[in-house]
């Protein structure tokens, strides 16, 4: 078993170029109404905006929009607002006299816009919605159901989400590149994971538990596995071995890398129950769990148009219940959980996330279960990190119902469009009562510091944009 420094020159030469290429963090400025240039890292959306749209909150023309990393926050009431890291320059984005719950926002890559689902109490069709963090470049588009999960595509044009079907639950995308926005109706099943192409033309599906297809969004799907293995959401990569996903051998669970058709399989490592992972593409390393017992029915063994390739058992199986480390290429686990620095019995991980850069990974324990469902809010999390060379404790905390029930349990799924990390690696936002003082709200921890985390407001959830919002985007007020 290799030491938890040995990990650190793996993440230090993986990083090295990208670390060289990164520029220093956008200074905070004032953003002065100019003409709209549209995002810098990808073409800019250009569906009809909604004139005067009654779900846009009013904001004073007299305030300065301030450019920098910001937090989108669900209050309690179902609305949403943006600020900065510090809580300051807060923006309000949706407007309570609606009527309407705004949830699930979800920023693009880009950070120009801010994805949300809203739903009327008087029945009206659900909506998704997008503008940019000040409400200007406003869209929104029906849905046939009630979307509980939304990913931008790689482009920032396209939105996939997730909500109840006829038959389990739907896969729709909203698209936003279109004269007009558009919704298209892709898969069906239960349970549901996927991934976008890097492209954003296709999709990598794992559905009921039974199938891995790539689903394009125009064309027929194709199969690449009819029986993969027990695990959660699959992640699709930019490189010439991408996709990652668990497959069955002769009814032995292997975690793979693949070609985008399936072909090309190689063995990571091989295990014995549910897993769930997360992939960091810029460090190359996988954080994964396998837990027991298996949380969905695993039907009998299926043959696949892949599986005459024969996987070798490289490493002993992954212990349950055990965080373990690897690298995409293989390679000895390496343990963060048990902790290692106090061998005491602890509980499986409930959630593990990376940081931007992919040399910090963040997770969650439960010290004390929930007397009741995860809306009980009598759980009690406690944050640890992983720095690329030690593990440092974190706060503890009560988690809100919205955090605990409908991100927690899906974490490897949402660790794909939204985060939870500041885009320079250096803070985690989380929403909860802190355990020590007894506030609850949207609070920021430094990551290593002995400090009480900083609660900014009250709130039901806070994320983090993944850059800069608003550097790609100019006031229309």
């Amino acid at each position: 078993m290799l030491a938890l420094g040995a990990l650190a020159a793996i993440i230090a030469a993986s990083c090295s170029t990208a670390a060289e290429e990164t520029a220093p963090p956008t200074p905070t400025v004032a953003v002065e109404p100019a003409p709209d240039a549209g995002p810098t890292a990808t073409p800019a959306p250009s569906p009809t905006p909604v004139p005067d749209p009654p779900g846009r909150a009013d904001i004073d023309p007299g305030v300065i929009l301030e450019q920098g990393p910001r937090i989108a926050v669900e209050t309690a009431d179902g609305q949403l607002f943006t600020m900065l890291g510090d809580g300051t320059n807060q923006i309000p984005l949706t407007a309570a006299s609606e009527g309407t719950r705004n949830r699930f926002p979800t920023w693009s890559p880009d950070a120009s816009r801010l994805a949300w689902v809203t739903s009327a109490p008087d029945g009206s069709a659900p909506e998704v919605r997008a503008a940019r963090f000040d409400g200007s470049a406003w869209t929104e588009q029906a849905t046939p159901t009630s979307p509980f999960l939304l990913s931008w595509d790689p482009t920032a044009t396209r939105i996939a989400a997730l909500g109840p079907g006829d038959t389990g639950l739907e896969l729709g995308v909203v698209d936003l590149a279109a004269a007009e926005p558009s919704y298209q109706s892709v898969d069906q099943g239960s349970p549901f994971w996927f991934s976008w192409s890097p492209d954003g033309d296709a999709l990598l599906v794992h559905a009921s538990g039974v199938r891995l297809d790539r689903v394009p969004l125009e064309g027929s799907p194709q199969v690449l596995e009819q029986l993969p293995g027990a695990f959660q959401a699959p992640q699709w990569l930019d490189g010439p071995v991408p996709l990652v996903y668990a497959d069955t051998v002769d009814e032995q669970d292997f975690l793979v890398v693949a070609g985008d058709l399936g072909a090309g399989r190689r063995a990571i490592a091989t295990y014995d129950g549910y897993l769930q992972f997360a992939v960091a593409p810029e460090s190359g390393l996988i954080a994964l769990q396998v837990l027991d017992p298996a949380l969905a029915p695993v039907p009998e063994t299926i043959t696949a148009s892949f599986q005459s390739e024969e996987l070798v058992d490289l490493v002993d199986p992954i212990p349950r219940d055990q965080l373990t480390l690897m690298a995409t290429f293989g390679g000895d686990p390496i343990v963060l959980h048990p902790d290692p620095r106090t061998p005491r019995s602890e509980g499986p991980v409930v959630a593990f996330t990376w940081s931007p850069d992919g040399a910090q990974l963040a997770w969650l324990i439960e010290t004390l279960p929930a007397q009741g469902g995860c809306d009980s809010e009598t759980a009690v999390y406690e944050w640890r990190f992983w720095t690329g060379s030690a593990i440092v404790d974190g706060p503890r905390f009560v988690p809100t119902a919205t955090f605990a029930c409908n991100y927690v349990p899906f974490f490897d799924q949402f660790e794909q469009s939204v985060s939870f990390w500041s885009p320079d690696g250096t803070q985690v936002v989380y929403a909860g009562t802190d355990v020590d003082t007894g506030e609850r709200g949207i609070f920021t921890h430094q990551i290593g510091s002995v400090a009480a985390p900083t609660k900014l407001v009250d709130g039901e959830l806070g994320v983090w944009s993944p850059d800069a919002a608003g550097s790609a985007a100019t006031s229309s007020l």
